[in-house]
């Protein structure tokens, strides 16, 4: 298992945006908890910036912003496959926009 704390979580499934949350992966990379970050938590790596939950691989169109981004990947959802974790970064969480240099790594 391992553990990420971060700013931001977005959900494709419930469309729900949460802050400063802690996520568990099970052995295959799937998420397995999802949980309010109330205190520091033993080997626990924190990731700034996004981390977005899908249950398909994700990539962003070259000018694309967050909300056109979002849409286009909500109507490609397989809402019983298993979700995995994209962190975005770097990630404008203040304005909830990507920036000119975000990318977006599959977490294992």
């Amino acid at each position: 298992m391992k553990r990420f704390a971060t700013h931001r979580v977005y959900s494709l499934l419930t469309a729900e945006l949460k802050s400063s949350q802690v996520l568990e992966l099970d052995e295959e990379g799937g998420v397995s908890e999802l949980y309010p970050l109330t205190e520091e938590i033993c080997a626990t790596e924190w990731l700034p910036g996004l981390v977005l939950l899908s249950p398909f691989p994700v990539a962003v169109c070259p000018g694309e912003c967050f909300a056109d981004f979002i849409k286009r990947m909500e109507g490609n959802l397989f809402p019983h496959s298993a979700v995995r974790a994209y962190w975005i970064h770097p990630f404008n969480v203040s304005a909830m926009e990507f920036v000119e240099n975000s990318r977006i790594v599959l977490l294992k």
